[in-house]
C-alpha cells in the first residue's frame, strides 16, 4: 500500500490491530450507509498467524482487513459492525483455495468499491495485474494516465479497503523492494510468496515475479 507511511499498531493484550485498516472499515461502512444490510466474517490466515476480517454487500466485498490471530469483530471493525456470520462460499471458497497454494486470482471477486474518482481508477488498475506479476507505482500512475502522481498512488493503495481482492501487495518499488503495505510488510511478503516469489530481505528476486514497466 502507501509507501511512505508509518503503520501505527494497537496492543490488545497479546493480539495486534492495524490502526489504519479498522479506519478504512469504518470509513467505507459510512459511505455504504443506507444501501442494505451489510454483513461480516472472518476467515483464518493460520500461515502467519493472522485474521481476514471480511465485510460484504448485496453485490460485493465491501472490505477485507487483516488483523492479529486472536482479534474479533468489534475490536477490528468497530462496535457499529454487524454481528459476524459464515463467510458466503463464493468469497470464501475462492480465497482459501487461494490461500491453500492453488493458482486462483482473488481478483475474479466482485467488490463494491467506495472512493474518490482517482482512488477508484487507481484499484480498478490493481485489479488488472495478473496473478504472479507485480507493478510499479509509477508503473501503475503511467497507465492511469497521471505519470507524475506515483506518491497520490501509493496513497490510493494505503487506502485500499479491500486487500487481496484489490492486490495492492502487487505494487513494489522499482529496483523490486517491496515498498510498504498498511496491513504490514510480513503480510505482503506472505502473499507475494504465495504467488510464486522469492524474496530475499526485502527484494523480489528477478526470475520470479515479473516486474511489468
Amino acid at each position: 500500500m502507501n509507501p511512505t507511511a508509518r503503520v501505527r499498531r494497537t496492543r490488545l493484550g497479546a493480539r495486534t490491530v492495524h490502526e489504519p485498516a479498522c479506519a478504512i472499515y469504518k470509513s467505507a461502512m459510512r459511505a455504504n450507509a443506507g444501501e442494505g444490510a451489510i454483513g461480516c466474517g472472518v476467515l483464518e490466515v493460520p500461515a502467519v498467524g493472522a485474521r481476514w476480517w471480511l465485510a460484504w454487500g448485496p453485490s460485493g466485498l465491501r472490505a477485507l482487513v487483516w488483523t492479529g490471530s486472536g482479534v474479533e469483530a468489534a475490536e477490528a471493525l468497530g462496535a457499529g459492525a454487524p454481528a459476524p456470520s459464515e463467510v458466503p462460499e463464493p468469497y470464501a471458497g475462492v480465497l482459501r483455495r487461494y490461500l491453500a497454494g492453488e493458482r486462483i486470482d482473488p481478483t475474479t471477486l466482485p467488490v463494491e468499491l467506495e472512493g474518490t474518482a482517482f482512488q477508484r481508477k487507481v484499484w480498478a488498475s490493481l485489479r488488472r495485474i495478473p496473478f504472479g506479476q507485480v507493478r510499479s507505482y509509477a508503473s501503475v500512475a503511467r497507465e492511469i494516465g497521471s505519470p507524475r502522481a506515483m506518491r497520490a498512488v501509493g496513497g490510493a493503495n494505503g487506502k485500499n479497503p479491500v486487500a487481496v481482492v484489490v492486490p495492492c501487495h502487487r505494487v513494489v518499488d522499482a529496483d523490486m523492494s517491496l515498498g510498504g503495505y498498511s496491513g504490514g510488510l510480513p503480510y505482503k511478503r506472505f502473499l507475494l510468496e504465495l504467488e510464486g516469489g522469492r524474496l530475499v530481505s526485502d527484494f523480489v528476486q528477478p526470475g520470479q515475479l515479473k516486474l511489468i514497466e
